[in-house]
């Protein structure tokens, strides 16, 4: 399993401010509740660079006496009152918001449901634009919406914020947004379970969500917090949206903080940013680099462990072995092709393709393979971007850098395209990181918490 060199240690923030605490004022001889969380946040625009806010009041048994705003998971305001006007905004522009309570005892509340609104007039100049190659996205470094440097250091763990990427992490597109979603972390890593998005529409990453407070080891606990929500983990390649669900599936990982795997099947809700827990009964074998594909002809996904191919079907919740034969060397990387029916995947260290029929949603099928050529840049590596481009119909592999390997699924062999700007992998790998956007004929990657995301066009 592989595990990560500590780069920094995150003091335990909360410890140090308690002992300052306690070393200037008596202890309190009782503790007062949390106020409730504000519902019925509604989001007006009210021009072209203004949008107004309105929530329901929070109630607290020693008295509300103010709000936190926040706009996209940064906070920028703290009303009185139960109204805010946020000005200065960007024309054409979409925004999201969330409002948290606060009482006279210093207590917070949950944050509430997120709101929209969409100022008037024309998007500003300067998005992403038609020719063709890599583009680097101004303003979207994930380390100034990281829950860890915003409000939440004890999810810091040993590396902090950049293990929500490096930590072995992937990613998926939703497609009914049109956003990057992220989701990483784990091990001794990152304590963290929140999600973040990349809004392709909005070029705005933000937060969806808090982390679970306080964290607890996965492996002591059946892989969840107190919440029930699921402890934070590498997510690899073990991810996959789910667009009749409108959600992500994720399976199993490198728990926080034992870094023992899970064998635990996870939805998170994008219409109410919640967490079910699904069936892991006959699901993949523990491990890394299961290769979660989406097939949107059955709405089955596909994973494949160190022996078999496995479907998880969301409508039923069950997990179903299809394979009839197992192939050695573990697979890493995996992609549905949706007009051919296969499911195309590689090998750790081979520039062998694989691949399964999976036209029968039901049937038992065999692995079939056959060498490629020119493929040996990004087949082979556990750590690649892999993506089926529905516009050149190929799939489309990337491994860091300016080049890009797109693979002819029926004569089996690569063709190599170069574009400047390209952004580095991490040595720890891209996963589903790297996506791609059908409504906008294009791929978005994000690597580096202290470094902008990217898009990349390969077609007009």
């Amino acid at each position: 399993m592989p595990r990560l060199q500590t780069l920094l240690l995150v003091p335990t923030l909360a410890l140090v401010l308690a002992a300052c605490s306690d070393a200037v004022e008596p202890q309190s001889a009782s503790v007062s509740s949390v106020p409730s969380t504000p519902t019925g946040l509604n989001a007006i625009s009210a021009g072209a660079s203004s949008i107004n806010l309105s929530w329901n009041p929070s109630t607290d048994d020693v008295g509300v006496t103010g709000y936190i705003v926040r706009r996209g998971g940064i906070q920028v305001a703290t009303p009185v009152g139960t109204s805010y006007a946020d000005t200065g905004l960007a024309s054409g522009t979409t925004y999201s918001y969330s409002v948290a309570a606060r009482d006279a005892a210093g207590n917070n509340s949950s944050f509430s449901a997120s709101a929209s609104a969409t100022t008037a007039g024309t998007p500003p100049s300067g998005g992403i634009p038609a020719t063709l190659g890599w583009f680097e996205i101004p303003n979207t470094k994930l380390a100034g919406v990281c829950a860890a440097n915003q409000g939440f250091p004890e999810v810091g763990g040993n590396t902090g914020c950049a293990s929500i990427y490096i930590a072995w992490s992937g990613g998926v597109m939703d497609t009914a947004r049109n956003r990057l979603v992220i989701w990483g972390g784990g091990h001794t890593d990152y304590a963290g379970n929140e999600v973040y998005a990349l809004n392709l529409g909005t070029l705005v990453l933000e937060r969806l969500n808090d982390p679970s407070t306080p964290v607890r080891d996965g492996c002591s606990n059946g892989g969840t917090n107190a919440d029930g929500k699921p402890v934070s983990r590498h997510t690899y390649n073990h991810l996959a949206y789910l667009p009749n669900q409108d959600a992500m599936f994720a399976w199993g990982g490198s728990q926080w903080q034992c870094g023992n795997f899970g064998g635990d099947a996870w939805l998170f809700n994008f219409s109410d940013l919640s967490w079910t827990k699904k069936s892991g009964v006959n699901g993949p074998g523990f491990g890394f680099g299961l290769a979660a594909a989406y097939d949107p002809n059955n709405g089955l996904v596909y994973m494949h462990d160190s022996f078999d191919l496995r479907s998880f079907n969301p409508s039923t919740n069950a997990w179903s072995k299809r394979s009839s034969a197992s192939v050695s060397g573990g697979l890493t990387a995996g992609v549905v092709d949706p007009v051919r029916k296969k499911y195309f995947s590689s090998v750790s260290g081979a520039t062998t393709l694989y691949w399964y029929d999976i036209a029968s949603p039901t049937a038992t099928v065999a692995p079939q393979s056959a060498p490629t050529t020119g493929c040996a840049g990004f087949l082979g590596s556990e750590r690649v971007g892999m993506e089926y481009d529905a516009v050149q119909d190929r799939i489309v592999g990337w491994n860091g850098g300016d080049t890009i390997y797109i693979l002819n699924p029926d004569t089996l062999t690569c063709t190599t395209v170069s574009h400047v700007g390209g952004p580095v992998a991490p040595g720890q790998g891209t996963y589903g990181r790297f996506r791609y956007s059908p409504s906008l004929n294009l791929f978005v990657v994000c690597n580096n918490v202290n470094q902008n995301c990217h898009t990349l066009r390969l077609t007009p």
